[in-house]
């Protein structure tokens, strides 16, 4: 459903995501809105997934729908449907020991769009912020928000925010909370923050100079920057066409479906 691809690029570590299977992305969404996360991870990475049926009460479908895939405006849906797409991404090719914040459940939910904290066995080596921007101009975007709250990042700000969600993701994968708090007591965060940037595209569209500022920004080594890009043709009817097909998976989860 999603296909990886490693590009050159001067500023960061440069990667697309293609859609390859608009169908299969839809089934694995309508999975991370009903919260079955781990089953919407072994799909996309293409692990075995467990066998059952999974059902819902038609009221607690609608509400999601109506809530998540028929908002008052679009772009809020078509942000947070490419923040669940890139959730998905971020397991294709995580390293030992990696763990990716569950998505939000609110789509205008404040902080980082994610978090990918990078742990060794007893201790957190890195934590990656995820920006992520649906959008029809994605230089002016990266440009005029991105760029500002990686800025605020590198100044040592909201590193009382960050701190809770490394807690809160450590939790997810078992450990218990005093634990957590240890890995990241007294942590220096020198050269542990690296960034995510991951914009839509218009295909077969030239942007040599998308994260053209990125190295000016974030120092250090390649590893601290990457630029990822998903190309959508026309975004606002393609993700349309995504939130309806997804609405069709999530009706296959009500009783007698």
């Amino acid at each position: 459903m999603l296909r990886l691809n490693h590009v050159d690029d001067t500023h960061c570590q440069g990667i697309v995501f293609e859609v390859t299977d608009i169908d299969a992305l839809a089934r694995t969404i309508a999975f991370v809105l009903v919260q079955e996360y781990e089953l919407a991870r072994q799909l996309v990475t293409g692990d075995s997934p467990p066998t059952g049926a999974i059902t819902l009460e038609n009221g607690d479908i609608e509400d999601i729908i109506q809530r998540r895939l028929h908002p008052t405006v679009d772009y809020h849906r078509d942000g947070f449907l490419f923040q669940l797409m890139m959730w998905l991404a971020a397991h294709l090719d995580l390293e030992d020991g990696d763990i990716v914040a569950l998505p939000h459940s609110q789509g205008s939910a404040k902080g980082q769009d994610s978090i990918i904290v990078h742990r060794s066995e007893r201790a957190v080596v890195a934590l990656t912020i995820c920006e992520d921007k649906a959008t029809e101009n994605p230089r002016d975007t990266v440009r005029e928000e991105v760029w500002p709250e990686i800025e605020d990042y590198e100044k040592g700000e909201r590193h009382d925010e960050l701190r809770s969600n490394i807690i809160a993701t450590l939790g997810t994968s078992g450990i218990p909370m005093t634990e957590a708090v240890d890995l990241i007591r007294g942590i220096s965060w020198a050269g542990k923050r690296r960034y995510r940037v991951r914009v839509t595209v218009e295909p077969n569209r030239r942007t040599p100079k998308l994260f053209n500022g990125f190295d000016e920004i974030v120092s250090g080594g390649s590893e601290m920057r990457r630029g990822e890009t998903v190309p959508l043709p026309s975004l606002r009817t393609w993700m349309t066409t995504l939130a309806g097909k997804i609405e069709s998976e999530l009706r296959r989860f009500g009783p007698g479906s």
